[in-house]
């Protein structure tokens, strides 16, 4: 199983085009670039406005739940920035390696969320396979496992603010998946049916307040990466 390049991604994916002008590239001379895709994990948070640097990302604002696909930037120092109102609320200060993926999840209760960013580490799935990896951004959570509706674990022990590597599963099949407490029997999210296609990489994250039994209560969203 080979590991998954950006050079590969160019010519199988379309790079959203929701980054300025200064960090997409519209000519033909080849340009060193990293990519970067937002999560919103912070239950309470408000609708904002992403930047890298001081370059507004033309997308629709970043939500609870909320996600925006990869957007090329420049490799190197970077600074990821949140806005509301035309106020910064947020800012990360981040090194971005040419040709790497990387997610960013504002995760935590807003008055004192993170950004917390991930390198992703696509991989080329095997034939007829797909590949997923399990990512807690719930706030207050114990260790999570991911596991079939049947019992079967996919993913385990994955604390706060983690992530798996891309773990391979049969592709062109549908998957019923769950989410526990490490080690227990107990399904603290149920989720809808997907069928999970051969030859892509899937993220599962888990959001929202692991106690909370209201619209913030622990739910989780999957996210097609490549």
């Amino acid at each position: 199983m080979k590991q998954f390049t950006l050079m590969a991604a160019v010519g199988l994916m379309i790079l959203t085009a929701a980054s300025c002008k200064k960090d997409n590239y519209y000519d033909d001379v080849p340009q060193p670039i990293s990519v970067v895709g937002f999560y919103g994990a912070s239950p309470d948070a408000p609708k904002l406005s992403m930047y890298l640097n001081a370059n507004q990302i033309p997308a629709d604002s970043l939500a609870y739940k909320g996600r925006i696909d990869y957007v090329n930037a420049y490799p190197g120092n970077r600074e990821i920035n949140a806005y509301r109102n035309g106020t910064k609320v947020f800012t990360k200060a981040i090194t971005l390696d040419e040709g790497k993926f990387y997610s960013a999840f504002l995760t935590g209760n807003y008055s004192t969320a993170e950004l917390v960013v991930l390198q992703d580490s696509l991989i080329n799935p095997a034939q007829g396979k797909a590949t997923i990896r399990f990512v807690n951004m719930s706030v207050g959570a114990p260790a999570l496992d991911l596991v079939t509706s049947n019992g079967t674990s996919v993913i385990s022990n994955r604390t706060y603010k983690t992530n798996s590597a891309f773990t391979p599963v049969d592709g062109d099949t549908q998957y019923s998946f769950v989410i526990r407490a490490h080690g227990s029997t107990v399904d603290k999210v149920i989720m809808a049916p997907v069928t999970l296609y051969a030859g892509h990489n899937y993220t599962i994250w888990a959001r929202g307040i692991y106690t909370a039994t209201d619209a913030a209560a622990l739910d989780a969203g999957i996210a097609r990466n490549y």
